[in-house]
Protein backbone atom coordinates (compact mmCIF):
# COMPACT_ATOMS: atom_id res chain seq x y z
CA UNK A 1 0.00 0.00 0.00
CA UNK A 2 2.39 2.47 0.49
CA UNK A 3 4.66 2.28 -2.59
CA UNK A 4 1.47 3.37 -3.97
CA UNK A 5 0.99 6.49 -2.37
CA UNK A 6 4.72 7.65 -2.91
CA UNK A 7 3.95 9.72 -5.79
CA UNK A 8 1.86 11.73 -4.65
CA UNK A 9 3.75 12.35 -1.19
CA UNK A 10 6.80 14.37 -2.96
CA UNK A 11 4.92 16.61 -4.18
CA UNK A 12 3.13 17.96 -1.11
CA UNK A 13 7.01 17.83 0.76
CA UNK A 14 7.82 19.97 -2.02
CA UNK A 15 4.98 22.21 -1.53
CA UNK A 16 5.91 21.90 2.39
CA UNK A 17 9.67 23.25 1.88
CA UNK A 18 8.69 25.77 -0.47
CA UNK A 19 6.17 27.05 1.66
CA UNK A 20 8.48 27.25 4.71
CA UNK A 21 11.24 28.74 2.47
CA UNK A 22 8.90 32.03 1.95
CA UNK A 23 8.04 32.44 5.14
CA UNK A 24 11.83 32.57 6.23
CA UNK A 25 12.74 34.84 3.40
CA UNK A 26 9.34 37.09 4.28
CA UNK A 27 10.73 37.36 7.91
CA UNK A 28 14.44 38.07 6.83
CA UNK A 29 13.34 40.67 4.35
CA UNK A 30 10.85 42.89 6.66
CA UNK A 31 14.01 42.68 9.93
CA UNK A 32 16.03 43.96 7.52
CA UNK A 33 14.10 46.58 4.89
CA UNK A 34 14.64 49.73 4.00
CA UNK A 35 11.80 51.01 5.78
CA UNK A 36 12.01 49.30 8.74
CA UNK A 37 15.52 50.64 9.82
CA UNK A 38 14.57 54.11 8.43
CA UNK A 39 11.72 54.26 11.35
CA UNK A 40 14.63 54.65 14.69
CA UNK A 41 16.42 58.06 12.89
CA UNK A 42 13.06 59.37 12.24
CA UNK A 43 11.42 58.99 15.90
CA UNK A 44 14.92 59.82 17.60
CA UNK A 45 15.02 63.18 15.24
CA UNK A 46 11.06 63.94 16.21
CA UNK A 47 11.88 63.71 20.28
CA UNK A 48 12.45 66.70 21.63
CA UNK A 49 15.49 66.86 23.94
CA UNK A 50 15.30 66.42 27.24
CA UNK A 51 15.81 69.33 30.03
CA UNK A 52 17.24 67.72 32.70
CA UNK A 53 19.46 68.89 35.65
CA UNK A 54 22.28 66.80 33.63
CA UNK A 55 21.87 68.25 29.81
CA UNK A 56 24.41 70.66 28.79
CA UNK A 57 21.85 73.58 28.27
CA UNK A 58 20.64 72.92 31.54
CA UNK A 59 24.61 73.32 33.53
CA UNK A 60 24.64 76.41 31.15
CA UNK A 61 21.74 78.16 32.30
CA UNK A 62 22.82 77.52 36.15
CA UNK A 63 26.80 77.97 35.63
CA UNK A 64 26.69 81.88 36.36
CA UNK A 65 24.10 81.28 39.33
CA UNK A 66 26.68 78.69 40.33
CA UNK A 67 29.32 81.04 39.88
CA UNK A 68 27.91 84.17 41.71
CA UNK A 69 26.85 81.92 44.77
CA UNK A 70 30.63 80.99 44.83
CA UNK A 71 31.91 84.64 45.01
CA UNK A 72 29.32 85.46 47.16
CA UNK A 73 30.64 82.86 49.64
CA UNK A 74 34.36 83.91 49.20
CA UNK A 75 33.56 87.24 50.00
CA UNK A 76 31.81 86.78 53.20
CA UNK A 77 33.91 84.25 54.17
CA UNK A 78 37.29 87.28 53.30
CA UNK A 79 35.32 89.83 55.39
CA UNK A 80 34.42 87.57 58.69
CA UNK A 81 38.37 86.76 58.73
CA UNK A 82 38.94 90.44 58.15
CA UNK A 83 36.77 91.46 60.86
CA UNK A 84 38.59 88.57 63.08
CA UNK A 85 41.92 89.61 62.54
CA UNK A 86 40.79 93.35 63.24
CA UNK A 87 38.89 92.36 66.53
CA UNK A 88 40.63 91.71 69.94
CA UNK A 89 41.12 88.17 70.61
CA UNK A 90 42.07 86.67 73.96
CA UNK A 91 43.10 89.35 76.51
CA UNK A 92 43.12 92.79 75.80
CA UNK A 93 46.28 95.30 75.09
CA UNK A 94 47.05 97.49 78.55
CA UNK A 95 45.47 100.85 77.02
CA UNK A 96 46.12 104.36 78.25
CA UNK A 97 43.01 104.44 79.75
CA UNK A 98 43.32 100.73 81.65
CA UNK A 99 46.92 102.43 83.41
CA UNK A 100 47.79 104.45 86.16
CA UNK A 101 51.59 105.36 86.76
CA UNK A 102 53.77 106.27 89.36
CA UNK A 103 57.48 107.61 89.71
CA UNK A 104 59.63 106.40 93.07
CA UNK A 105 63.46 106.70 93.29
CA UNK A 106 66.53 104.35 93.36
CA UNK A 107 69.65 104.32 94.54
CA UNK A 108 71.70 107.10 92.79
CA UNK A 109 75.61 106.71 91.97
CA UNK A 110 78.12 109.75 90.98
CA UNK A 111 76.42 111.90 89.23
CA UNK A 112 74.15 109.55 88.08
CA UNK A 113 70.63 109.30 89.35
CA UNK A 114 67.92 105.84 88.60
CA UNK A 115 64.15 105.79 89.20
CA UNK A 116 61.41 103.16 89.02
CA UNK A 117 58.59 103.87 86.94
CA UNK A 118 55.84 102.16 87.66
CA UNK A 119 52.32 101.23 85.79
CA UNK A 120 49.41 99.14 87.72
CA UNK A 121 46.56 98.21 86.17
CA UNK A 122 43.61 100.14 87.32
CA UNK A 123 40.90 98.02 85.29
CA UNK A 124 38.49 95.23 86.38
CA UNK A 125 40.20 93.29 83.96
CA UNK A 126 43.41 91.10 82.58
CA UNK A 127 45.19 93.17 79.68
CA UNK A 128 48.41 92.76 77.94
CA UNK A 129 51.26 94.62 77.47
CA UNK A 130 54.99 94.61 76.15
CA UNK A 131 58.02 97.27 75.65
CA UNK A 132 59.40 100.57 76.17
CA UNK A 133 57.40 103.69 77.66
CA UNK A 134 57.64 106.95 76.03
CA UNK A 135 59.02 109.75 78.14
CA UNK A 136 58.22 113.29 77.96
CA UNK A 137 59.63 116.43 80.84
CA UNK A 138 57.55 119.11 81.07
CA UNK A 139 57.82 122.38 83.51
CA UNK A 140 55.28 123.72 85.83
CA UNK A 141 53.37 125.50 83.16
CA UNK A 142 53.16 122.14 81.26
CA UNK A 143 56.01 123.74 78.34
CA UNK A 144 57.89 120.43 77.01
CA UNK A 145 61.74 119.75 77.87
CA UNK A 146 63.84 118.87 75.06
CA UNK A 147 63.53 115.24 76.03
CA UNK A 148 65.23 111.57 74.40
CA UNK A 149 64.14 108.41 75.44
CA UNK A 150 66.83 106.05 74.92
CA UNK A 151 65.94 101.72 75.31
CA UNK A 152 68.25 100.14 77.76
CA UNK A 153 67.77 96.50 76.21
CA UNK A 154 70.12 94.72 79.11
CA UNK A 155 66.46 93.19 79.37
CA UNK A 156 64.55 91.40 76.66
CA UNK A 157 61.51 92.75 75.65
CA UNK A 158 58.86 90.11 76.68
CA UNK A 159 54.86 90.22 76.74
CA UNK A 160 53.68 89.43 79.89
CA UNK A 161 49.63 89.69 81.30
CA UNK A 162 48.70 92.25 83.93
CA UNK A 163 45.61 91.26 86.17
CA UNK A 164 43.90 93.89 87.59
CA UNK A 165 46.15 95.40 90.31
CA UNK A 166 49.33 94.14 88.91
CA UNK A 167 52.27 96.32 88.64
CA UNK A 168 54.34 96.74 85.78
CA UNK A 169 57.82 98.80 85.83
CA UNK A 170 60.86 100.05 83.65
CA UNK A 171 64.17 101.45 85.44
CA UNK A 172 64.89 105.31 83.97
CA UNK A 173 68.59 106.53 84.55
CA UNK A 174 70.30 109.80 83.41
CA UNK A 175 72.77 111.90 84.85
CA UNK A 176 73.12 115.30 87.18
CA UNK A 177 76.63 116.16 85.04
CA UNK A 178 76.01 119.05 82.51
CA UNK A 179 77.70 118.04 79.09
CA UNK A 180 78.35 118.71 75.57
CA UNK A 181 74.53 120.48 74.59
CA UNK A 182 73.74 121.59 77.64
CA UNK A 183 73.17 125.39 79.26
CA UNK A 184 77.01 126.99 78.99
CA UNK A 185 76.28 128.30 83.10
CA UNK A 186 76.16 124.69 84.06
CA UNK A 187 72.31 125.05 85.00
CA UNK A 188 70.16 121.65 83.65
CA UNK A 189 66.57 121.95 83.62
CA UNK A 190 64.25 120.79 86.39
CA UNK A 191 61.10 119.00 85.34
CA UNK A 192 58.37 119.19 87.23
CA UNK A 193 55.78 116.05 85.29
CA UNK A 194 56.79 113.41 83.40
CA UNK A 195 54.21 112.11 80.51
CA UNK A 196 54.53 109.00 79.78
CA UNK A 197 52.81 106.65 77.01
CA UNK A 198 52.43 102.70 77.62
CA UNK A 199 53.69 100.85 74.56
CA UNK A 200 51.98 101.13 71.28
CA UNK A 201 49.65 104.00 72.97
CA UNK A 202 48.91 107.40 71.91
CA UNK A 203 47.47 109.05 74.73
CA UNK A 204 50.22 109.85 77.92
CA UNK A 205 49.71 109.36 81.82
CA UNK A 206 51.18 111.72 83.53
CA UNK A 207 53.23 111.98 87.28
CA UNK A 208 55.03 114.22 88.92
CA UNK A 209 58.73 114.78 88.72
CA UNK A 210 60.41 115.49 92.38
CA UNK A 211 64.07 113.88 91.33
CA UNK A 212 65.65 117.31 90.04
CA UNK A 213 67.46 117.92 87.50
CA UNK A 214 68.28 116.31 84.28
CA UNK A 215 71.24 116.62 82.23
CA UNK A 216 72.91 115.47 79.20
CA UNK A 217 70.16 116.98 76.74
CA UNK A 218 66.85 115.25 78.54
CA UNK A 219 68.19 111.87 77.76
CA UNK A 220 66.22 109.15 79.51
CA UNK A 221 66.95 105.80 79.69
CA UNK A 222 64.40 103.00 79.87
CA UNK A 223 64.38 99.52 80.44
CA UNK A 224 61.92 97.26 78.83
CA UNK A 225 58.83 96.51 81.05
CA UNK A 226 58.69 94.19 83.31
CA UNK A 227 55.45 92.65 86.21
CA UNK A 228 56.75 93.99 89.67
CA UNK A 229 57.16 97.59 91.06
CA UNK A 230 61.14 97.27 91.20
CA UNK A 231 63.85 97.19 94.07
CA UNK A 232 62.49 99.41 96.98
CA UNK A 233 65.84 101.72 96.76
Amino acid sequence: MAPHHAPYARPALAALAATTALIAAGCTAHSSSPASSSEAPKSSQSAKPSKSANSPQSAQSSAPAAVKEAEGAARTEDTAAKKQAASPRGTPWCGTERLKVSLRSLESGAGQRYAALVLTNSSDAPCRTRGWPGLQLAKDDGVKIPTTTERDRSNASEQFTMRPGDRAWSRLHWTVVPGTGDPADGTCPEPRTLRVIPPDQRRALQTEWKLGTVCGEGELDATALRLGSGPAH
